[in-house]
């Protein structure tokens, strides 16, 4: 019976030392479990306050430039009768007669937003004769209109002098694209 005794420890031993390692092991592993789950919360928590933070920016930016929004706005909203007449005070300022051959409107962009207006694309085809130094002082004026506008193409062509003798003139084209959101009618 000792020996039966004798035979029977080593295996409680071994059974107490796995249910041990086991306890040990699920305790690690809930433990590891609380902190996945404590950085996945601290993770979140972190990426609602940025979010917050980015929109209270968002809004303090919003506010203080109120005031430039609504000068882009009026600019912006400049009308077709206005653009034309801009371009003619152009060429009274360089000392030439622009001559407004062609107006027409784009197809509208869309907004991204239905906040936010359409813009209309006008496209005008500009002429002009004179001294070189006129045109291209016209051309300069042009290029910086109080609206949002680009010259796209750009043509300066020498005319020669007339039989009569006189001096040779140049003449001057140019393509210009405005933006605006004011309402074209066809």
């Amino acid at each position: 019976m000792h020996n039966l005794q004798a035979a029977y420890v080593p295996w409680l031993i071994l059974a107490f030392a796995l249910i041990a390692w086991g306890t040990v092991g699920y305790f690690a592993w809930s433990v590891s479990g609380a902190e996945a789950a404590r950085v996945s919360r601290q993770t979140a928590l972190a990426e609602e306050a940025a979010r917050f933070e980015s929109d209270l920016r968002m809004h303090a930016i919003a506010r203080e430039t109120r005031e430039e929004r609504d000068a882009l706005d009026r600019i912006a909203r400049t009308d077709l009768l206005s653009i034309v007449e801009v371009i003619e005070m152009v060429g009274e300022d360089a000392g030439v007669r622009l001559e407004i051959l062609q107006v027409a409107a784009g197809d509208p962009i869309s907004a991204a937003s239905p906040d936010v207006p359409t813009i209309r694309p006008v496209n005008a085809v500009v002429e002009a004769q004179g001294a070189f130094g006129r045109l291209v002082h016209a051309a300069a004026l042009l290029q910086v209109l109080p609206f949002p506008s680009e010259i796209y193409q750009m043509q300066f062509e020498r005319i020669p002098p007339e039989a009569g003798g006189s001096a040779s003139g140049w003449r001057f084209v140019a393509r210009i694209r405005v933006l605006t959101t004011a309402d074209i009618s066809s």
